[in-house]
Order: structure tokens, then C-alpha cells, then sequence
């Protein structure tokens, strides 16, 4: 019992494998939509030539001062070649956090979590491919999550502009909007003894969907997807036997929509949207919001509820307050709260976590994390905190 308290303590106060920032979207002054800086429509994974540009020069050091100039403007010269029919990316992550090493103990331990490189191709203006592969996958397979997947890839159809596209692949349903943190309670709930996985981090199915951005202020998807990699979670039923959350050989619907609406107040960027995912008797349903000053400050939020019929029941809310100190220096303060309820138990679980932190650009591409995490379980006696750190390249 102590080994699985101390696991799912560690799993909440470890990072998560960063997607997209919506707090970008808000903070900068060229629209909130995810697909202007990131090929997929729901943002994370490859970044286009523009989200490339966006962020690729931010740094708190001038590399001038330590003599790598010339190094850092030949790295960050391009990202696309051939008149941008090939786009290239790759993000490496790694964290020094805490692991459980017995019963009642733990250690501090520098992680790999991500090692992942990126290819888009668009031989032509009505096709593009676009994949991944997570080599970190391979490096630590004690600390892979439920469902995780190392890869996905997609092929893209859009005849004309005005019309929608057609995705056709291996990759993730539109569920919510991307966090840079996969441990974020709308995206995992508290459980008794460790964590309700509601969209593992690198989820990724056989599926197809429809996008709809035409419309500068709209974004609309819908899809439909196997339930096979979502079917290794288990949950509890009304007798508390462990049962798959959807079957193996199931099939899912997915449906997202969001408003991004040309500014209602001068100065004021802000974004509002919903999803739901529906397999069965199982479904996720989620809406979030943004809204911000660019070059200032932005605030986001999320709500989740999912449920499976006579067993399990979640709810949970997440709240994200950004300030943009310098362009470089990004300190937050993220709030959460998560509700789950078994149907073979009387007593719901409480969860409440506090996450304070800051984004600090070093140097072009290179991104620090720091945070400190406060988890209060309410069935449990006092709290648990900790300090993550994170050193995120990109390009």
C-alpha cells in the first residue's frame, strides 16, 4: 500500500512530457488559433515554418556574450526546405525529479523524457505527411504511463482552401486542449491509489477526422477512432472487479470546436471551446477558455468530466495564470482540483494540487523549467510537495 501511495505521489509531482503552450496563444499578438504555430489543428508536435519563427530567437542570455552567436543563428537559421515542401523538428526533453526506490523511500533521479524527432512532408499543396518517434520511449520503460504510445503520423488531404481536411492516421482524438503537462488533472484524475489516466501523454489511435478552419475565427474537428490503446486502463465496476474502460475492438466518435473571436475588446486575445469523446458506455467531455493580454499576461481553464456506466466517475478543473516577466521569463500559477467517485465505493476522492513555476528561456531553443508542486490528497494526512526541474531543447 505504501509503494503504490509513494507512486502515485512521484507521477504527481513528475513533470509531464510537454505537448503546445495554449498560453502562447493568448500571450502573442498574431491570433490564438493552435494551427499558427503547429501543423496539427489541436496544436503540440510538429511546429510550422511560422511557429518556428515565433519563439526560435527568445533567449535570457545573448549567446554574443558567451561567443556562440554564430553557432546559435546557423542552428536556428531554418527549419524548412525545398520552398517549404519539407519541415523539420525535434524536441528532447529531460527532468530531474523523484522515483520511488522502496516501500518508504525515494530518490532523485534525472529522467530523458522525450527524444523526439519530426518530418512533414507536402509534395503538393493538397498533401502533407507528418510523423514521429519518441526514441525516449525505448530509454525508460519502467516510467511509461497507460496507453502511451511512441509514435504517430498522419496524412493530411485538403483539396482547397475553402474546404475541410481530411486526417488520416495514427494519432491522438481531438480530446480538450493540449497542457504542456500530461500529469494536469484534466488530463489525470486522483484515484484512492494512484491516478485515473483520462488521455494518457503520446495517446495515439488508428483513426480518421475532418478539419474545419476556413474561417480565421473557427476552428472544427471530428473523427473517428479504435478504442484499442485506451482499452489497457482499467476501472473498477460496481463490484470492484478491474474492468477495460472500452472494449479492444470498439469504436469511437471525437468531436472538438474552437472560437477564437477577432478582439471584442481592444488589446484583449481570447479563445473558448469544448470537445467529446464518446465510445459506448464511456465518454470524456471537457470545455476550456482563454484569455489575455498579449505581451502580458494570459488566463486559461479547463473543465473535464468523464464517465463509465456503473463504475467510475471524474471530474476535474484546471486554471493556469501566466506572466510574461520578459519575453524570455515566463513565471505561473496553476491551480487544480479533481473529484472521482467509484460506484463500489461511498466516499469520492478528493484532490486539490498547487503548482508554482516559470519558463525561463536561456538561450535560443532551450527552455528551463522549474516548479514546485503541492499535492493535498483529502483522504490522506497532510500533503506532499516537491521540486521538478526541466531543461527543454527544441527546434
Amino acid at each position: 500500500m505504501k509503494r503504490i501511495i509513494l507512486f502515485a505521489v512521484i507521477v504527481a509531482i513528475f513533470g509531464g512530457e510537454a505537448f503546445s503552450r495554449p498560453q502562447y496563444s493568448i500571450l502573442q499578438t498574431y491570433g490564438t488559433k493552435c494551427s499558427s504555430c503547429h501543423i496539427n489543428v489541436q496544436g503540440g508536435g510538429i511546429r510550422s515554418v511560422g511557429g518556428w519563427l515565433s519563439r526560435k530567437d527568445l533567449s535570457l542570455i545573448n549567446p554574443q556574450w558567451i561567443g556562440l552567436k554564430k553557432f546559435f543563428e546557423t542552428l536556428t537559421a531554418r527549419n524548412s526546405y525545398l520552398d517549404d515542401k519539407i519541415i523539420i523538428g525535434f524536441d528532447l526533453r529531460a527532468q530531474s525529479a523523484r522515483w520511488p526506490k522502496g516501500p518508504s523511500s525515494s530518490e532523485r533521479e534525472f529522467m530523458v523524457m522525450q527524444a523526439s524527432p519530426y518530418l512533414a512532408i507536402q509534395p503538393v499543396k493538397w498533401l502533407l505527411m507528418e510523423g514521429f518517434y519518441n526514441v525516449a520511449y525505448e530509454l525508460e520503460k519502467d516510467k511509461r504511463y497507460p496507453a502511451q504510445q511512441p509514435y504517430a503520423f498522419s496524412v493530411y488531404l485538403k483539396p482547397s482552401e475553402k474546404l475541410p481536411t481530411l486526417r488520416l492516421g495514427y494519432f491522438q482524438p481531438p480530446i480538450g486542449q493540449k497542457w504542456d503537462d500530461h500529469t494536469i488533472f484534466v488530463r489525470t484524475a486522483i484515484a484512492r491509489y494512484g491516478r485515473h489516466y483520462i488521455v494518457p501523454d503520446d495517446y495515439a489511435e488508428w483513426g480518421a477526422q475532418i478539419d474545419y478552419e476556413s474561417i480565421s475565427w473557427l476552428s472544427l474537428s471530428a473523427g473517428v477512432f479504435s478504442g484499442k490503446n485506451l482499452s489497457v486502463i482499467n476501472v473498477p465496476d460496481k463490484y470492484g472487479k478491474p474492468i477495460p474502460i472500452v472494449k479492444d475492438n470498439s469504436i469511437a466518435v471525437a468531436t472538438r470546436g474552437m472560437i477564437s473571436p477577432p478582439e471584442l475588446i481592444k488589446g484583449v486575445n481570447s479563445y473558448v471551446g469544448g470537445s467529446l469523446y464518446l465510445n459506448n458506455d464511456y465518454y470524456i467531455s471537457s470545455v476550456f477558455l482563454g484569455i489575455g493580454l498579449p505581451d502580458k499576461v494570459s488566463l486559461i481553464g479547463e473543465y473535464a468530466r468523464t464517465q463509465k456506466k456503473d463504475s467510475r466517475l471524474s471530474l476535474s478543473f484546471t486554471t493556469e495564470i501566466t506572466y510574461q516577466l520578459l519575453e524570455s521569463v515566463l513565471p505561473f500559477v496553476r491551480v487544480e482540483r479533481s473529484i472521482l467517485k467509484d460506484k463500489n465505493e461511498n466516499n469520492p476522492v478528493y484532490a486539490t494540487n498547487l503548482v508554482l513555476g516559470s519558463h525561463i528561456n536561456l538561450l535560443p531553443s532551450l527552455d528551463l523549467l522549474i516548479e514546485y508542486r503541492i499535492l493535498d490528497r483529502e483522504h490522506l494526512e497532510g500533503y506532499f510537495s516537491q521540486w521538478a526541474f526541466q531543461l527543454h531543447l527544441f527546434y
